[in-house]
């Protein structure tokens, strides 16, 4: 093999390991045993790899710059946040990528494998949809990671969070104090943490309320306003009873007002709806709908705020996290 043809990916294939590995080992960054680095080193001799000058002349300092990783930009929660980060970001004179993955697992990798050739000094990671073992392999290259609703801490780490299984669980409370017994839960992607908080919540809300779990009463959606939609008529054709609806987030909610108003349901009347997250739409859709409210653009703040104390070689912190709160309009 010629060596302007070897690449960090031939080594990776030799070596059994993934080409973030390769650029740790290459690197000399921490989070390696020494046989896998060893192994990685062999097979870069062996292919006779060498990083290029410029590569390497980048490793040396530090760029100034941040990675942010979104699920969908097209949600104005996440929007929201990243301009408020990126606010923070400028002021202290750094530059930051924008990576959307669409709430794709696979997306989410390959987006912080594209951050970590940018050689970025860290990266925010909002609503990350990866699995424990594989969000660590993933961010273990990156000096300095914040994730934004998701419990993170070690050397370099950290998280800011919203208190998702409180705020459902008083979402519920109230639902049930109006006299709502039926209460239906859009949940949102199984693997995001979001939902597990919110799931839990639900539960609590009900027993806080003695009213019983019935499962039938949740549907899986995707978080946007056309999943709230599909989600709603598939919960009513299974269970047309309830009189309350709880969703994973504001535009799941939305697309339920949609779906409730298509199959000649009112709101209130017939069915409440509430969301989460109080975006902007929240307010202007008719009826107004009611919400869980987080200070989002205060998290994105946050968010950045800690990362660069992550980056200055601050001890890692866990925020606290915001309370919820919960906002009546007209949905309810």
């Amino acid at each position: 093999m010629k060596n302007e043809r070897c690449t960090a990916a031939d080594v990776a294939l030799a070596a059994g390991v993934s080409i973030m590995t390769v650029s740790r080992a290459m690197n000399g960054r921490p989070g390696l045993g020494p046989d896998t680095r060893q192994r990685v080193l062999e097979a870069a001799e062996r292919l006779r790899y060498r990083p290029s000058k410029t590569a390497r002349a980048l490793a040396s300092r530090r760029s100034s710059t941040f990675g942010i990783v979104l699920p969908d930009v097209a949600n104005p929660f996440f929007a929201i946040l990243a301009k408020a980060a990126i606010d923070v970001a400028r002021a202290a004179g750094r530059n930051v990528f924008i990576m959307n993955t669409d709430e794709d697992p696979d997306l989410e990798l390959g987006a912080l494998d594209s951050l970590l050739g940018e050689d970025i000094d860290g990266v925010i990671i909002a609503g990350s949809r990866l699995p424990e073992a594989k969000l660590l392999e993933a961010v273990s290259a990156f000096g300095a990671v914040v994730l934004v609703n998701r419990d993170f801490l070690g050397p370099g780490r950290g998280s800011v969070n919203v208190e998702d299984r409180e705020g459902a669980a008083q979402a519920i409370a109230y639902l049930a104090s109006t006299g709502r017994r039926r209460i239906g839960l859009l949940a949102g992607p199984r693997i995001a943490t979001g939902t597990k908080r919110r799931l839990a919540g639900y539960h609590d809300g009900l027993a806080r309320s003695g009213l019983p779990l019935d499962r039938s009463l949740v549907e899986r959606c995707i978080p946007t306003i056309d999943g709230g939609e599909v989600a709603t008529r598939a919960l009513l054709e299974r269970a047309p009873g309830i009189d309350a609806i709880l969703a994973y987030n504001d535009l799941a909610a939305i697309g339920a007002l949609r779906a409730l108003e298509a199959t000649g349901r009112s709101v209130p009347g017939d069915i409440a709806v509430m969301g989460t997250d109080d975006v902007p739409y929240a307010a202007i859709v008719r009826p107004s709908l009611s919400t869980v409210h987080a200070d989002i653009p205060r998290l994105g703040s946050e968010a950045m705020s800690l990362l660069l104390a992550l980056d200055e070689g601050e001890e890692p912190s866990l925020v606290p996290t915001q309370e919820p709160r919960v906002v009546i309009r007209e949905s309810t």
